[in-house]
This record gives structure tokens, C-alpha cells and sequence, in this order.
């Protein structure tokens, strides 16, 4: 009939039959996901940056908050070890680009002798021109 009406029940209030307010039909009862409420473990253990008892989450968000941390989440790891390796392969092109640079500056004779130096040593160097 275009009646609408939505109510929060309790387990045994379902069993009861519900009625329109305003026309007194019988309501058709449409049952969905209950309301969830988080139900947090315990907290208890000492802060690893200064030592505090942490013993609620409103003292372990303080604790973070304190410290300059942030909550560990899942991935963060794997993100922190690809950061690290993007890095190094950054930092190792910047090296390999800056001696290339400065080999390619040196005069002839120079070279020469790097060259003669890296073989007694046993580098398997190669000359590009």
C-alpha cells in the first residue's frame, strides 16, 4: 500500500507481529545485517618506544600519538621492503651514471692506466666508445 516503516528490533520482539502506525496493516518483516559493535580485546602490554604501561586503546592511541607511530597494518612491511629496494637501485643508476660521466671526462692516458689498473686487480672491464 506504499506503507514504509523501518524499526530496530530485538531478537524476541520479532516473534511479535508488527502493524503500520498510521494504517494498522500488517508489516512484512525484511530481516538484514544486525548493527555491529566492535568488541576489543584487552590491551595491555609496555609502550616499545618509552616504556608506559598501555592499558586501554584510548592509551595506546594517546602512545602512538605521543611517539610520532602510526598502527601497524597489514603490507606495511612489504611496502617499507619495496621502498628500500627502489632506493638502492635509485642510488646504484645515480653511481653507475656519475662514474660513467666522470671516466668519460678523464684524458685518454687516464683512462689508460684505470683501465690497466682494474685488470691487474681482476675486473673484467670492457672499453665502450
Amino acid at each position: 500500500m506504499g506503507c514504509h516503516s523501518e524499526r530496530w528490533l530485538t531478537l524476541s520482539q520479532h516473534a511479535q507481529v508488527q502493524t503500520c502506525d498510521r494504517h494498522g496493516y500488517v508489516l512484512e518483516q525484511i530481516i538484514s545485517a544486525p548493527i555491529l559493535v566492535k568488541a576489543a580485546q584487552d590491551v595491555c602490554y609496555d609502550s616499545p618506544i618509552d616504556g608506559s604501561p598501555v592499558t586501554s586503546w584510548a592509551a595506546r592511541t594517546e602512545d602512538l600519538k605521543r611517539n610520532g607511530c602510526r598502527p601497524y597494518e597489514p603490507g606495511m612491511r612489504q611496502d617499507h621492503e619495496r621502498q628500500i629496494q627502489e632506493s638502492e637501485e635509485s642510488l646504484d643508476k645515480a653511481i653507475e651514471q656519475t662514474v660513467e660521466r666522470s671516466i668519460e671526462k678523464m684524458p685518454t692516458e687516464k683512462r689508460g692506466k684505470l683501465y690497466n689498473e682494474l685488470t691487474r686487480a681482476g675486473v673484467d672491464a670492457v672499453v665502450q666508445r
